[in-house]
C-alpha cells in the first residue's frame, strides 16, 4: 500500500535494532547509548509500522525535543517512505505538538484559539514591567530567577504563586514580594492573552484532563514514539500518560540516562524508572557504537563512570579502531588555558604541517570562548567564531517584530525599536526628554506619546508630528489586521513601512541637504522666531512664478501646520513687482522686487530674492543665485528645529572613578557633576573624594586614575556623600559616557544600599549615541575629544571628564540637530522639485546652464528632485516581496 519491502526496512540493522523495529504492540524500552543508531530505529520503526501492518501515518506521533531534531527526524521519515506519506505522520515537539491541540480545542478550558505565545525575551519583558510597577528593586528580582521560579513550578503542574515557598528563599518578605510579582505577571499575561513557553504543555495536560479530548486524542493516534525520553520532566511524562490509549499504550521510548542534559528544567533520569513501574515495557538495549574510536569512547564512558547516581551498567562496544590518543591539559586561568591552546595550535601549524583551517576549537558555552577570542587576535591568528543566530532577532527582522508586537500588546520596550524604523524621526536626546517628561507628568510613558498633542509646551512641533504619524499608523494596521492571517499582516505592515520611507533616492536629496549655509539663516530664523514669541503678524508675498510661488506655500504651511501660526499670503500677478504696503511686523518677500516702498518703524522684512534695487541695509537677504523654493525649505527646516532646541536646565553631566571595572564589585572613590545651563554651560559643579569600603584601592585602578588609597584616606565614606550628591542631581536627565553599563549601576546599587532609594532619573549615554552616529569608529572619551578638537587635561579624573564629557554631549547633540533638520518637512519635497524644475526651464530658455548648487555636477548628471519620473524600478524596497529571483 505504501511502497517498499520488509528487507528496504530492515536493511542494514543489526539485531537488536531488528528487534526494536519489528515491535508491534504494546510500550517499549529502548536503551540507546550515544551513536547506537536510536533515531534510525524510530525511523525504520514507523516505515516497518506503516508498511507491514498497513497503519495509517496520521495516526503516528513522534515527539523529540528540539526544532532541529524534529525536522532532522521529518526529513528521515520522508526519506524512508516517500511522499506524501511520510510528511503524513506527526513529527513534532513537546511545544509544537502542544501548540496543534491547544489551537484546535482552547475554547474547552477557556482559552482563545487566537492565543499568543511569549518567547523568553517577552516573557522577561513582562516580569521586569511588573518589578517595577510594584515598585521593588530590580536587581533584587531579576527576570531570570522569576523565570525559573515560573518554569519548575510549571513543569510540576504547579501554580507558580503557590510553590514561592518550596523555593530555596526564606525571607518572608522575600517570598511575598516575589508572589506579588508572580501574580501580576499571570494577570498581564491573561490580560494580553497570552501563554508563556512553560503554559503550552501545562494547559495541554489540562486540556487532556477533558475527557472528550482525550477519548478524541485516543482515535487520532495510534502510536507515539519518543526520542530523547531521557529529558522528560513531570509534565511531559503526565502529557504521554494522557495521550496513551488503554490497553494498548502503544508507546516506545528511546532513553540513556548518561545523556540527560535537561535537569535545569525539571527532567530527571528516573522518569525512565517511572516508565518502567508504570508500563511494565519490553526491554531493547542497544550497545553497538558506529560514531567514535575505541579510544574516544572510552575516554567517554571514563568521565560518565564517575556520576555517583549513575545506574547504567552495561559497556558500548565500537566497531571502529583504536584511534587517536587524547591529550588532556589542567591550567590554572581561563587565559592560561587560551595561550594554552594557541600553543597547540601553533605547534600543529608550525611543526606538523597542519593548516589553521584544518583545526578547531569546542567549548561548552559562548561565553567561554570570549577569553579564547581575545588572545587569538592578540597572536594574529586569523578564525572564524560561530555565533548562536537568530535572524529575527537582528537588524531590520528586530525592528518589524518590534512593530508587530507593539500593535498586538503597545509594551513600552518594543516603542524605541518600532517608532525609529524604518527611519530615525526621534534622536536619543529626544527619547530621554520624553521618558523624563513622562516622569514628572506622573504617567506612563506609552500614554505621553499615545497624547501628545496635549503636550505642546513641552515638546517641539517636528516631534509631536512625528509621533502622532507613527500613532495614527499602528492604529490604521491594528485595525487593517484584525484576524488577518500571518502572510497579510507582515504584507501589510510592509506596505505601511514602504509607504512610510521617503520616495527620493539619496543622491537626489544631497542636491538639497549638501546646499552651502545660506548667508542670514540664522538671522532669518530669528527673526521669525522672536515673531512668532511675541504673536506679531507675519505676511508672505511672492511674485510671479512657479518656484516663488512653491516658495511661498512651503513657508506658510509651515507656519499654519506646524506652529499653528496664522499668515497673511499674497501672490502677485505677472505684470506686478511691488510689494503691498508694509505695516509692522514681520514680511517674507519672495522674488525679485525693484522697490520695497514705504516700511513700518518696527517692519522686519526676510527677502528671498534678487536684492537689486533693495539694497535696505535692514532687509535680511536669504538669495543665492538657486533655487528659492529650496531658500525657504531650509529656513522653514531652522525654524522647525530651533523649536527642538532642548532646554538643557534640566540636566547633569557627571562621572565615577571607582576601585574595579567590575560594576558589581567597585566602590566609589571620587564622583563629580556639572548642572547645566539652558544652553549647556556649566551653572554649579558637585566634586568629592570618597573612601571606599576597608579604605584600599588596587594599583591597577590607581594606575587609571591616579587616586592613592593615601589620597582618600581622610575622604568621608560613599553613605556620607550620597546624600547631598542626591540633593545635587535630583530628578535631573543624567549625562555620562558609559553610564548605563557602568556608572549608573554602581550609583543606584550604592543609593539602594545606603538611601533606600532607586535612580529613577533617565540617562543620556555618550558612548551609545557616539556608536550609533559612527559606526566601526573608536568611541572612547579621548578618541572623541580627538575628533571634536577638545582639549583637555589627563583623562580619568572624574572633574575633567565630566568637562570634557559635557561638551561631547553638546558636539553629538548638534549633529542629530544638523540630521533632524535636513531629513525635517520632507512633505515639501515636491514642491521643491517644482520649483527646481521651473528654475531650469527658465535658464535654459534664457540659453544659460543652471547652476543649482556647487556640488560639482554637471546638468546631465545632476538627479531630479522631483519623483515624478521616477519609476518604481529605482525605489528601494523595505521588504523582497516583489523583488524577482534576478533581481537578488
Amino acid at each position: 500500500m505504501y511502497g517498499g519491502t520488509l528487507m528496504n526496512t530492515l536493511h542494514g540493522l543489526n539485531e537488536k535494532q531488528i528487534a526494536a523495529v519489528t515491535h508491534k504492540d504494546g510500550p517499549l524500552l529502548v536503551i540507546a547509548g550515544p551513536g547506537t543508531g536510536k533515531t534510525k530505529v524510530i525511523t525504520h520503526r514507523i516505515a516497518h509500522l506503516i508498511r507491514e501492518h498497513n497503519i495509517r501515518p496520521e495516526k503516528i506521533l513522534a515527539i523529540t525535543f528540539t526544532n532541529k531534531a524534529a525536522e532532522e527526524m521529518q526529513e528521515r521519515i520522508n526519506t524512508e517512505i516517500g511522499e506524501p506519506h511520510g510528511s503524513s505522520v506527526k513529527a513534532y515537539t513537546f511545544h509544537a505538538f502542544c501548540v496543534k491541540v491547544l489551537r484546535k480545542h482552547a475554547l474547552k478550558i477557556g482559552l482563545s484559539e487566537n492565543f499568543t505565545i511569549f518567547d523568553q525575551e517577552l516573557q522577561d519583558e513582562i516580569l521586569t514591567e511588573s518589578v517595577r510597577e510594584l515598585s521593588l528593586n530590580a536587581d533584587d528580582y531579576p527576570p531570570w530567577l522569576l523565570r525559573n521560579i515560573i518554569s519548575d513550578a510549571k513543569c510540576k503542574l504547579q501554580n507558580p504563586v503557590d510553590a514561592v515557598d518550596e523555593t530555596d528563599i526564606y525571607d518572608s518578605e522575600t517570598i511575598e514580594n516575589i508572589r506579588s510579582v508572580l501574580q501580576a505577571y499571570q494577570h498581564k499575561l491573561d490580560e494580553y492573552d497570552a501563554l508563556d513557553f512553560d503554559d503550552l504543555q501545562l494547559k495541554t495536560v489540562e486540556l487532556l484532563g477533558v475527557e472528550e479530548v482525550k477519548e478524541a486524542y485516543h482515535k487520532e493516534i495510534s502510536y507515539i514514539l519518543v526520542d530523547e525520553f531521557h529529558d522528560v520532566n513531570r509534565v511531559q511524562y503526565h502529557l504521554l500518560q494522557l495521550l496513551c490509549a488503554t490497553p494498548a499504550r502503544n508507546l516506545m521510548v528511546v532513553a540513556d540516562e548518561d545523556q540527560s542534559i535537561y535537569s535545569w528544567r525539571g527532567s530527571n533520569p528516573e522518569y525512565i524508572d517511572n516508565f518502567r513501574t508504570d508500563f511494565d515495557p519490553r526491554t531493547v538495549e542497544l550497545d553497538d557504537h558506529y560514531r567514535c574510536s575505541e579510544k574516544i569512547l572510552r575516554a567517554a564512558e571514563e568521565v560518565i563512570s564517575r556520576n555517583p547516581e549513575r545506574q547504567k551498567q552495561h559497556t558500548l562496544r565500537t566497531h571502529k579502531d583504536a584511534g587517536r590518543d587524547i591529550f588532556h591539559y589542567t591550567f590554572d586561568t581561563p587565559i592560561a588555558e587560551a595561550l594554552g591552546i594557541i600553543h597547540v595550535i601553533e605547534n600543529l601549524v608550525k611543526k606538523r604541517s597542519y593548516s589553521y583551517r584544518d583545526i578547531a576549537v569546542f567549548y561548552r558555552t559562548h561565553k567561554l570562548a570570549d577569553v579564547l577570542a581575545e588572545q587569538l587576535l592578540r597572536a594574529d591568528i586569523k578564525f572564524q567564531r560561530i555565533l548562536p543566530t537568530n535572524s529575527f532577532g537582528e537588524g531590520n527582522s528586530k525592528s518589524i517584530l518590534a512593530y508587530l508586537r507593539l500593535i498586538q500588546w503597545q509594551l513600552p520596550q518594543d516603542l524605541e525599536q518600532a517608532i525609529n524604523f524604518p527611519e530615525t524621526c526621534i534622536d536619543d536626546l529626544t527619547w530621554v526628554r520624553l521618558k523624563w517628561l513622562a516622569q514628572r507628568k506622573h504617567i506612563a510613558f506609552i500614554e505621553l506619546l499615545r497624547n501628545i498633542e496635549a503636550y505642546a509646551e513641552d515638546v517641539g512641533p517636528l516631534t509631536r508630528r512625528n509621533v502622532r504619524q507613527f500613532w495614527t499608523q499602528l492604529e490604521n494596521l491594528s485595525a487593517d489586521i484584525q484576524d488577518a492571517k500571518i502572510d497579510k499582516i507582515i504584507q501589510t505592515l510592509f506596505d505601511a513601512l514602504e509607504r512610510s520611507r521617503s520616495p527620493y533616492r539619496a543622491e537626489e536629496l544631497e542636491v538639497i541637504e549638501k546646499q552651502p549655509e545660506l548667508p542670514n539663516l540664522v538671522t532669518a530664523q530669528d527673526v521669525l522666531y522672536s515673531a512668532l514669541d511675541l504673536d506679531e503678524p507675519i505676511q508672505i508675498t511672492a511674485c510671479h512664478g512657479i518656484d516663488e510661488y512653491c516658495a511661498a506655500h512651503i513657508i506658510h504651511q509651515t507656519l499654519e501646520t506646524y506652529l499653528d501660526q496664522r499668515a497673511e499670503l499674497q501672490f502677485l500677478p505677472p505684470d506686478e513687482n511691488r510689494p503691498p504696503q508694509l505695516d509692522n511686523g514681520v514680511h517674507l518677500l519672495i522674488g525679485d522686487f525693484e522697490e520695497l516702498g514705504e516700511k513700518g518703524r518696527d517692519t522686519r522684512i526676510i527677502l528671498i530674492g534678487n536684492p537689486a534695487g533693495t539694497a535696505d541695509s535692514d532687509v535680511i537677504h536669504l538669495e543665492t543665485e538657486g533655487v528659492r523654493s529650496i531658500a525657504a525649505l531650509k529656513l522653514c527646516q531652522r525654524l522647525i528645529n530651533r523649536f527642538e532646541s532642548p532646554n538643557m536646565a534640566d540636566m547633569v553631566v557627571y562621572d565615577l572613578e571607582t576601585t574595579g571595572i567590575n560594576p558589581k564589585t567597585a566602590e566609589i572613590v571620587e564622583i563629580a557633576a556639572h548642572r547645566l545651563s539652558v544652553i549647556g554651560d556649566e551653572v554649579e559643579r558637585y566634586h568629592c573624594l570618597v573612601k571606599p569600603p576597608g579604605g584600599h584601592i588596587p594599583r591597577a585602578a590607581t594606575r587609571i586614575h591616579q587616586i592613592e588609597a593615601a589620597t582618600v584616606k581622610n575622604a568621608p565614606g560613599i553613605e556620607m556623600v550620597l546624600p547631598e550628591f542626591s540633593g545635587f542631581i535630583q530628578d535631573r536627565i543624567l549625562i555620562g559616557h558609559n553610564v548605563a553599563e557602568y556608572d549608573n549601576p554602581i550609583l543606584a546599587r550604592d543609593l539602594r544600599r545606603y538611601l533606600k532609594s532607586d535612580l529613577s532619573a533617565p540617562h543620556y549615554d555618550t558612548l551609545a549615541t557616539a556608536r550609533r552616529l559612527f559606526p566601526r569608529q573608536r568611541c572612547n572619551m579621548g578618541a572623541l575629544a580627538e575628533k571634536f578638537g577638545i582639549e583637555h587635561d589627563r583623562l580619568h579624573g572624574a572633574l575633567e571628564d565630566v568637562r570634557v564629557n559635557r561638551e561631547i554631549f553638546k558636539e553629538l547633540i548638534k549633529i542629530d540637530a544638523y540630521k533632524r533638520e535636513v531629513k525635517s518637512l520632507t512633505e515639501f519635497l515636491p514642491l521643491v522639485g517644482l520649483g527646481i524644475l521651473a528654475k531650469t526651464e527658465a535658464r535654459s530658455t534664457e540659453g544659460s546652464r543652471p547652476e543649482i548648487a556647487p556640488t560639482g555636477k554637471t546638468e546631465a548628471s545632476r538627479p531630479e528632485i522631483a519623483p515624478t519620473g521616477k519609476t518604481e524600478a529605482s525605489r528601494p524596497e523595505i521588504a523582497p516581496t516583489r523583488e524577482t529571483e534576478a533581481s537578488r
